[in-house]
């Protein structure tokens, strides 16, 4: 028997822990849990940070943890295809990468070296480098099925595996996506599509004041539709979010739970040069095609009246080297931002980094976040992640952006605001909710403000992405009857007894869903 926490401040009991090392394994495993059954859950590292790490929804008898199938199965040198396990990580697959002397780049989020490569792919989750929807680089996967049939792309099913991989979308119904986000199925296999390394790489920053927030969102709209994959994702964050990546939290305000002071922002702000928006992304290519997209971007960006700075490799180790030999206070602040410069850079080059990750730790008064492993759920981080879809326009992102400033100014607390592009449609933006895992107090704020924002949002048309332990529940009975019907259907036709998961995305009973959405509908109709 075991308990597990984690960044959400969960505790969660597993009489029986499970770590199998090969395909063979799960299929025994599985088969032993459908003959006697028992409920299980399964995750590929558990390192999914701020949505549930290593946890199951629900009470189960069974927990099935796959870090230790962290084989790479192969690699397509030539056409950047490999084929990995669900316990391969990024800082594994990268480390690969680079002994094979590959020109391939390790398609990284900001969540670290340790997180499942897989884990992400199948929680559509999404990165800032050239192919940014990581579930877009799936071509293709293996699954087992609760009652021990194997699933593979249809390609694979014929015998040409070699073809399967290289066409992603395979004969017949397109059956891949229904792994993802769901309760049907193991992935025990996946391939995917890595990125080209780039001739040159140059990351670029635009200072945005507030009245120009909307002229900055059709920008991005612009460079994402003109310049398409040379450029790489694009980030808005707002002043607060840039200070917490180069300031530490005031160590009274986390024992008194109070928001940064507008003083503190202020001084912050003026000391770093932080607008009140920063826009950040990165260009790849030759270094034609680069030199050209940011002739494009410079002529595009007039409107906008703050710098604009463009950075490659060589820019970067300079300022190093002059943060280095300055002396004082001076010195090591620009040796910090030259750092934080570099850990983007490596990021946005492939190269997993705890730079993004250090977040985590913001509110944390024990641990150290500049060790050189960094584990959350271990080191008594709280974090949860709100991460709503905001359509990529300027109406609309000015709503949510108020909307997010007015349900924090409610529960006093200070909004981290990004806002990532996913294509030329959608921004996916995230808030952390960062929290003192000591503070009961303090917890159940942050969980308050989480499900004040997720039910604010709902209303005014921005909502997750992606669900965690914490709200799938909210989710799921805000389902309509028809979805929830199909939903039931295929989860009777590959889980007849609902053992695996239960509730993770689909409802656990398509009556009492039924009848619970209906109730919800009915309430809000009322209100």
């Amino acid at each position: 028997m075991e308990i597990k926490q984690n960044t959400l401040g969960q505790r969660q009991t597993f009489s029986n822990i499970h770590h199998p090392r090969t395909y063979e394994e799960v299929k025994a495993l599985l088969s032993a849990f459908q003959d006697a059954k028992q409920p299980y859950s399964v995750v590929s590292t558990g390192n999914n940070w701020g949505y549930g790490c290593d946890h199951s929804h629900g009470e189960v008898e069974h927990h099935v943890n796959l870090s230790q199938m962290n084989r790479i199965i192969h690699f397509d040198k030539k056409d950047g295809l490999i084929t990995i396990e669900p316990g391969v990580t990024y800082g594994q697959l990268h480390r690969y990468l680079e002994n094979e002397g590959a020109d391939w780049i390790t398609p990284v989020h900001g969540g670290g070296p340790n997180c499942s490569v897989i884990g992400n792919a199948i929680e559509r989750g999404y990165g800032i480098t050239p192919i940014t929807d990581h579930f877009q680089a799936v071509q293709s996967l293996r699954a087992i099925l609760p009652d021990g049939k194997l699933y593979q792309s249809p390609l694979y099913s014929i015998g040409l595996r070699r073809l399967g991989k290289l066409f992603r979308n395979g004969i017949g119904p397109y059956m891949d996506g229904v792994f993802t986000q769901s309760n049907l199925g193991v992935v025990t296999e996946m391939t995917i599509r890595l990125a080209p390394k780039s001739e040159h790489l140059e990351l670029f920053f635009i200072d945005v004041k507030e009245q120009e927030l909307e002229a900055a969102v059709e920008l991005v709209k612009t460079f994402k539709r003109k310049l398409k994959s040379t450029v790489g994702g694009v980030n808005l964050m707002n002043t607060e979010r840039v200070i917490s990546m180069l300031a530490d939290y005031p160590e009274e305000d986390v024992k008194n739970r109070n928001p940064l002071s507008e003083e503190f922002i202020r001084l912050k702000a003026k000391k770093h040069l932080i607008a009140p928006w920063t826009m950040v992304g990165a260009l790849y290519g030759e270094k034609s095609v680069v030199k050209a997209a940011k002739k494009i971007i410079k002529k595009e960006l007039k409107p906008i009246k703050g710098k604009k700075v463009f950075l490659g490799q060589k820019k970067i180790g300079l300022i190093k080297k002059v943060a280095n030999i300055l002396p004082g206070t001076f010195g090591q602040d620009l040796q910090k931002t030259a750092k934080s410069l570099e850990g983007l850079f490596n990021i946005l080059n492939g190269v997993p980094q705890n730079t993004a990750l250090k977040l985590a730790y913001w509110k944390n008064l024990s641990a150290n976040s500049d060790a050189p492993t960094l584990d959350p759920n271990k080191d008594n981080c709280g974090l949860i992640w709100y991460a709503p879809l905001v359509e990529m326009n300027a109406q609309n992102v000015r709503e949510y952006v108020d909307m997010v400033k007015e349900v924090s100014n409610k529960f006093k607390i200070t909004p981290l605001i990004t806002l990532t592009t996913i294509d030329d449609l959608c921004f996916d933006s995230t808030v952390p909710i960062l929290f003192n895992r000591d503070d009961v107090i303090d917890q159940k704020k942050a969980h308050e403000y989480f499900n004040a924002l997720l039910e604010t949002g709902k209303r005014k048309g921005f909502y997750p992405y992606r669900l965690g332990t914490n709200s799938m529940e909210s989710y799921l009975s805000a389902l309509d009857d028809d979805y929830v019907s199909i939903m039931r259907t295929l989860k009777d036709a590959f889980d007849q007894d609902n053992l695996f998961a239960c509730g993770r995305y689909i409802p656990r009973s398509g009556l009492e869903s039924t009848v619970e959405s209906t109730a919800s509908r009915s309430l809000r109709a009322k209100l």
